[in-house]
C-alpha cells in the first residue's frame, strides 16, 4: 500500500510541477528579475587584482624556495599549477568557463549587489541556460567585476568585450599556444 502512496504523491508533485510554469509565466507584473553578468569580464576583473597578482606571486616563491631546497616532489606539483591556472584563465576570460572559483571570493557581497538591483539572483548569462518571459535580466556586470577593484586598463578590456561571444570551450581548450 505504501508504493501506490508514495507514486500517488509523486504524481501529484510532477503534475504540480508541470502545472506551475504556465502559472508563472502568465503571472505578467509579477516578473522574476534576475541579475547577469558576463563571466568573462567577471575573471578579468578578478585575474588582474592586487591579490591575484599576489597569490600568483606567493606561488612563484613558494616554488623557488622548494627548488632551492631540492624539494622535487613539491617542485613538480608548483610546475604543473602555473599552467594549470593560465589554462584556467583563458577559459574563463576568452570562453566561457565557470568561474565559480571567482564568485566564491566574492560570494558574501553579492547578496548586497542583488538588493541594490533589485533582482533576486545573480547567474552568469552563459549559464541562464532558459529564462521565460516572466523573467527581467538586469545586467550587472559592472558592479560584480567593481568587487574586484578593476584598474583603468581592465575596466578598457571588460569594455571592449562587450558585443564580442565567447570562443567556445572546445575550441579554447584546442589551443596550443596560451
Amino acid at each position: 500500500m505504501r508504493p501506490a502512496i508514495v507514486s500517488r504523491l509523486g504524481l501529484a508533485l510532477l503534475a504540480g510541477a508541470l502545472i506551475l510554469p504556465s502559472t508563472v509565466e502568465t503571472q505578467g507584473p509579477g516578473r522574476l528579475r534576475v541579475g547577469t553578468f558576463d563571466s568573462r569580464a567577471v575573471a578579468l576583473a578578478y585575474y588582474r587584482s592586487p591579490a591575484t597578482r599576489e597569490r600568483m606571486q606567493a606561488l612563484r616563491a613558494d616554488f623557488e624556495k622548494a627548488k632551492a631546497a631540492n624539494d622535487e616532489k613539491r617542485v613538480k606539483e608548483l610546475e604543473a599549477q602555473g599552467p594549470a591556472w593560465q589554462m584556467l584563465m583563458h577559459l574563463q576570460v576568452f570562453s566561457n568557463g565557470s568561474i565559480g572559483n571567482v564568485t566564491a571570493v566574492i560570494a558574501d557581497r553579492l547578496p548586497a549587489i542583488a538588493a541594490a538591483a533589485g533582482v533576486s539572483a545573480i547567474v552568469s548569462e552563459f549559464e541562464l541556460a532558459y529564462a521565460g518571459t516572466a523573467v527581467e535580466r538586469v545586467d550587472v556586470t559592472a558592479q560584480v567585476a567593481a568587487l574586484f577593484n578593476p584598474d583603468e586598463a581592465a575596466k578598457k578590456m571588460i569594455d571592449s568585450m562587450k558585443g564580442q561571444k565567447p570562443i567556445g570551450l572546445a575550441e579554447a581548450l584546442a589551443i596550443k599556444d596560451w
